[in-house]
């Protein structure tokens, strides 16, 4: 169990760090407001696209193409969403914070930390389509997941008043676009390296730019952390934090195995639902008009917290004989 912790650590606390350094930042003036605001443009237009890109434009997709259990996890965080968002707008007199909480209560950091930890969890399995089978499932939700937010603000947004606009601001959403990107090119079998895999000025170029998203991101996190107000937000800080790394996780294993989901499957299910807080969930917030304090709090909350609630579904699945 200590090893698992450490591992989860290890994938976590960077992120954690770069927040206070942030945050540090901020009170000794050397970022400010604007910093922050045009740190979040960068990252959300530029940074997180170029990621997403990299990872679907390259990846084998067709060898790991298990039609049900990429439908399953498609369907269940469309039903997770949906369900939190009307809990949400019934129960919540704050208006204003519902799309900061809703996105802060479902958005898995999937581009970032379902990687290294698919990678640190399977790295001696015999089975060696299980990795590849968990990256396309990322994939897939990256796409369900930003998607359905881009629906939650549009519909919130007092312009977004019909249809059309609402899937306007779904196709105009620069994440969205990352996405169609790197699977056409994936398709027409594009690659940014040369003909022998070596690197080349485009794929160091898209390296680069994607390489700023968690630190620049972080760091704009840490600069909009704020402790006035925490009294009147912090229930929605601390239910969020709840939502995401328990009842997401625990409903998400129990509606899997009903379904017949075992072994492997039913472990990156697990890890996929039992992520953090999306660093992109927090920039996206951030930019399309959300509560930024209450999605900086919930993406710090999350990511500190994960490295303990990831361990503890991990040893009980081990216990249980799962994985």
């Amino acid at each position: 169990m200590l090893q698992h912790m450490t591992l989860s650590l290890h994938t976590t606390l960077p992120f954690v760090l770069l927040a206070v350094l942030g945050f540090f930042l901020k009170r000794r003036g050397l970022i400010d407001d604007s910093f922050v605001t045009m740190g979040n443009k960068i990252v959300f237009y530029f940074a997180i696209p170029v990621t997403i890109f990299e990872h679907i434009h390259r990846a084998d997709l067709s060898a790991v193409f298990v039609p049900e259990f990429l439908l399953f996890n498609s369907l269940w965080l469309i039903f997770f969403f949906l369900a939190t968002w009307g809990l949400a707008y019934k129960f919540m007199r704050d208006r204003g914070a519902v799309t900061a909480f809703v996105n802060s209560a479902y958005r898995s950091s999937l581009s970032t930390v379902a990687p290294p930890l698919l990678g640190l969890m399977f790295y001696s399995a015999q089975d060696a389509s299980i990795i590849p089978k968990g990256i396309l499932a990322v994939s897939v939700l990256l796409i369900v997941s930003y998607s359905t937010a881009s629906v939650m603000f549009a519909v919130h947004d007092p312009r977004a008043a019909s249809v059309s606009r609402v899937l306007l601001s779904i196709a105009k959403n620069p994440v969205v676009i990352g996405v169609v990107v790197g699977l056409s090119f994936n398709a027409l079998g594009w690659r940014l390296v040369g003909a022998y895999g070596e690197a080349t000025f485009m794929s160091n170029t898209v390296n680069a730019l994607g390489g700023l998203t968690m630190p620049l991101a972080m760091i704009c996190v840490g600069g909009s952390l704020t402790f006035g107000g925490f009294d009147k937000k912090s229930k929605y800080v601390i239910v969020a934090t709840v939502v995401k790394l328990f009842i997401m996780p625990i409903v998400a294993i129990f509606t899997a195995w009903l379904f017949g989901f075992r072994g492997s499957d039913l472990t990156i299910i697990m890890l996929l639902n039992a992520l953090p807080m999306a660093v992109g969930a927090y920039v996206m917030q951030a930019e399309l008009g959300g509560d930024s304090y209450i999605g900086a709090s919930a993406l710090v909350l999350t990511m500190v917290l994960s490295a303990f609630t990831l361990t503890l579904f991990i040893f009980l699945f081990r216990v249980a004989g799962v994985i």
